[in-house]
């Protein structure tokens, strides 16, 4: 939509912020310990040294075409059809992560708060307070993200009681896990880490150098590592072995077990605001997608479009699929989602550096 810079340095880092952040956090320690045990940590590090290098590749194609998004890069870079097809990928990435989002937090709400409300019914609930952000411009956009960012800095200061109560020995044994099993572990994560690509969609509409840019994506990438690491952390601290292999929400059910003196059942007042950045998540991707289509179709009309893309992600809600099923679900969807983010940025690279490269202005 707009052409000019009109996204600041700060909504940059917390765009970045809430598309990483969304409800894969909250499976995230469980996911990675069915692979890695207590090595998950070293999975969950790995993961974002790739994501840097990563977002590396995205400085380059940024700084090689700072007026173009990524949908526009693989049309240059790969040619009409090929660039087309690629584009194609990312605008069903887009829609199907944002469907996933969807999906999941309307199964936690199900299973922790609203148990005999119908899904269907505060999923399109869900949708319909979303429509105001997602019929906003970017600056609006970038101007809720930023006004929403205490609801992410409650997640580590909410589980810091962990560190001084939890079982340190839990942490035990170390390097149990083979090379192989971080490996997958990584791959594990990817559901949690993978709103890392919407970046190179708005990095021409943020004001500054690609330079800049980076630095600010880069810091809000290990700020969001590291809030991960917190969270993984305390929750091998906070269970047993045993206990990790069967909670399927390990954040969640620890937030439960703390108790103040005049508040209870603190993960039922978390998850009441943490919808909010559920909603900014949702929205992001599905701008994102948005904008892809608007390329691919060549077309004007974003609310349309918009509200299409609305639909298609609600009918992901009448899969009959089970918590577990849905788990499954985000298993395969991993390893293609880590071919397109991962792979795809680096082959742009290569393939950018044999062309003829155009000069930032």
């Amino acid at each position: 939509m707009e052409q000019a810079p009109i996204l600041g340095k700060t909504q940059l880092y917390w765009f970045f912020m809430h598309a990483q952040i969304g409800v894969g956090l909250f499976s995230l320690p469980n996911h990675i310990y069915q692979f890695a045990k207590t090595d998950g940590w070293l999975s969950l590090l790995l993961a974002s040294v790739i994501v840097q290098i990563v977002l590396y590749c995205l400085y380059i194609i940024h700084k090689r075409y700072p007026h173009d998004s990524l949908f526009k890069v693989c049309e240059k870079v790969c040619g009409k059809w090929i660039g087309k097809f690629i584009v194609l990928l990312f605008i069903v990435y887009f829609i199907l992560i944002a469907g996933l989002v969807l999906k999941g937090f309307t199964q936690l709400i199900a299973i922790w708060i609203l148990n005999k409300t119908p899904e269907p019914v505060f999923m399109f609930l869900f949708l319909l307070a979303c429509v105001p952000m997602l019929f906003s411009t970017l600056k609006s956009i970038g101007r809720m993200l930023v006004l929403t960012a205490p609801i992410v800095l409650t997640i580590p200061v909410m589980v810091g009681y962990a560190f001084i109560y939890g079982d340190y020995l839990n942490l035990l044994p170390l390097g149990v896990a083979d090379f192989s099993a971080i490996l997958k572990g990584v791959l594990a994560s990817m559901f949690s880490i993978n709103g890392f690509i919407v970046v190179a969609v708005v990095f021409p509409h943020v004001k500054g150098t690609p330079k800049e840019k980076f630095k600010i994506v880069s810091a809000a990438h290990w700020t969001v590592a590291l809030i991960y690491t917190i969270v993984l952390l305390t929750s091998f601290l906070t269970f047993s072995h045993g206990e990790m292999k069967l909670l399927p929400e390990p954040y969640l059910y620890m937030i439960k077990s703390f108790s103040l003196t005049i508040i209870e059942r603190l993960d039922l007042i978390f998850l009441s605001f943490w919808s909010i950045s559920i909603i900014t998540t949702y929205v992001i991707f599905v701008y994102c997608g948005t904008i892809g289509v608007m390329d691919f179709l060549q077309t004007t009309r974003y609310r349309l479009i918009a509200i299409t893309l609305l639909i298609l992600t609600f009918t992901i809600e009448f899969l009959p699929t089970s918590i577990n099923e849905f788990s499954q679900m985000v298993t395969y969807i991993n390893k293609p989602s880590a071919y397109l983010t991962f792979l795809l940025p680096l082959l742009l690279v290569l393939l950018s550096s044999v062309r003829k490269k155009e000069r930032p202005l």
